[in-house]
């Protein structure tokens, strides 16, 4: 069993490492115009055109009104589209445009915590990253 010191430590290291990376996706998504969650939602459209309003909520875990007003924002920028579906007109399908395909793979490129997490992770052996995947696994199933 660990101590409370331990727990504090590891606790207190995993908030400071996902506000770091937060901190720069959220700069990374403001340079290109949106928030980081316009962003993850152009990102699922555009790996899977056609999802539902309700797949990408359920998708992001994030409440239904809050994805509508960014899906709102997306098609009013020109990024997204929103179609009835011909099998259920009750749903409707979002694509990405060309301009929001564009975008998207222009973060996908830019975006700064994936290219600090990439440049910090090089100071790691293969194998230790894959233990730190294998372990922080192994905490989610715990939690």
């Amino acid at each position: 069993m660990n101590n409370a010191r331990q727990t504090t430590s590891v606790y207190d290291s995993f908030f400071s490492v996902a506000r770091q990376l937060k901190r720069l996706a959220h700069q990374s998504a403001a340079e290109v115009g949106l928030t980081v969650h316009q962003l993850d939602i152009l990102r699922h459209i555009v790996k899977r055109p056609g999802l539902t309003q309700k797949e990408v909520t359920e998708r992001l875990r994030v409440p239904k009104s809050r994805v509508s007003l960014h899906i709102d924002a997306l098609v009013e920028q020109g990024l997204a589209l929103r179609e009835p579906s011909p099998q259920d007109r009750r749903e409707t399908l979002l694509t990405a445009t060309a301009e929001g395909a564009a975008l998207s793979e222009r973060y996908e490129q830019e975006d700064l915590a994936h290219r600090a997490l990439d440049a910090a992770l090089d100071a790691f052996s293969h194998e230790e990253v894959e233990l730190l995947l294998a372990m922080h696994k192994k905490l989610l199933q715990k939690l």
